[in-house]
């Protein structure tokens, strides 16, 4: 499944436009906006906005009414890998320069901070407290999931892993669709029921996308932080202390190197058998929500954050 399904696709381009209209002419210097719109020049696939759009939609309310909170939840998502791009010091997103080599990183710093500002400033026009409970406590959850990585290791464990992920990702996948919940007129153990929806989803995405780094074709070395897919690889595979020792050469061994010792640790197919379970816990946080107009365009997404190939 390389596309979103067509119920999915028709949302992302009123999403864009919406980001476009939201980052233009911030600034007076041509500079500074350039900076600012600089994470938003290659697209992407925009999960964490749709969720949003798809949330409200399926709960029966106005998905029109959720395009600037969607918007908001992509520039604050933006703003999260100016700081996670400085911090692991990586020079290319998406086949370009990071915004801090294109730059500085001062001038990354500021943009960052920026974009996070303005993000939760766009949140704020809903006036609605649950919304802005939902973004505070997200952004909590992702900066403390960000220091656990830095004082992390490449040989944390399997359940380490997962706690950084569900932190650093899964924490804004969660509060994409409670937002989306909420502006739908959903409160209560439903909203909880909804949040639970996207936190697991968001799950999926990342396991996924771990699985993506190393099976893209690439022949570049991927060895830079820990994930669920080399955890299992260093942990939890038959006789990992041979594996530890491949993996952790000074030579730097390639990526695809690295993919054919995990081929053999079984650590791929062990990282889809957990993205296909939490895309099927996510799908069962649903069985309590009342309400639900449209599950299917969920019960989709769900499906299409683990079976993604790019």
């Amino acid at each position: 499944m390389r596309k979103f399904p067509p119920s999915l696709e028709a949302w992302r381009d009123p999403i864009e436009k919406t980001i476009n209209k939201t980052l233009k002419a911030n600034f007076d210097r041509r500079e500074a906006n350039q900076i600012i719109k600089y994470m938003f020049r290659t697209g992407g696939k925009r999960c964490r906005p749709l969720l949003v759009v798809l949330s409200a939609e399926a709960l029966g309310g106005r998905p029109e009414e959720a395009l600037e909170a969607a918007a908001a939840i992509e520039i604050i998502h933006a703003a999260t890998l100016v700081f996670d791009d400085m911090i692991d010091k990586d020079q290319v997103r998406r086949g370009a320069p990071t915004i801090h080599m294109a730059f500085s990183n001062e001038k990354a710093l500021t943009s960052g901070l920026f974009l996070a500002s303005k993000g939760v400033q766009l949140l704020s026009n809903y006036k609605n407290p649950e919304v802005m409970r939902m973004i505070g406590t997200t952004l909590v959850d992702i900066s403390k999931g960000e220091l656990l990585d830095i004082l992390g290791d490449f040989n944390a464990s399997v359940s380490e892993c997962i706690a950084i992920a569900d932190l650093k990702t899964a924490s804004l996948f969660g509060t994409a669709a409670g937002i989306g919940a909420a502006i739908a007129g959903v409160d209560g153990r439903n909203l909880v029921g909804v949040q639970k929806f996207g936190r697991s989803s968001g799950m999926a995405f990342q396991i996924q996308d771990d699985i993506l780094d190393f099976t893209d074709g690439s022949d570049e070395p991927v060895l830079k932080a820990p994930n669920i897919v080399t955890s299992h690889c260093l942990h939890e595979a038959p006789r990992p202390s041979s594996n530890i020792e491949l993996l952790n050469s000074n030579r730097k061994p390639s990526n695809r190197e690295v993919l054919k010792i995990l081929k053999k640790a079984g650590s791929l197919e062990f990282a889809r058998s957990k993205a296909k379970e939490y895309a099927g816990n996510a799908k069962e946080s649903l069985d309590k929500v009342t309400g639900l107009e449209n599950r299917k365009i969920l019960d989709d997404y769900a499906d299409y954050l683990w079976k993604r190939t790019e």
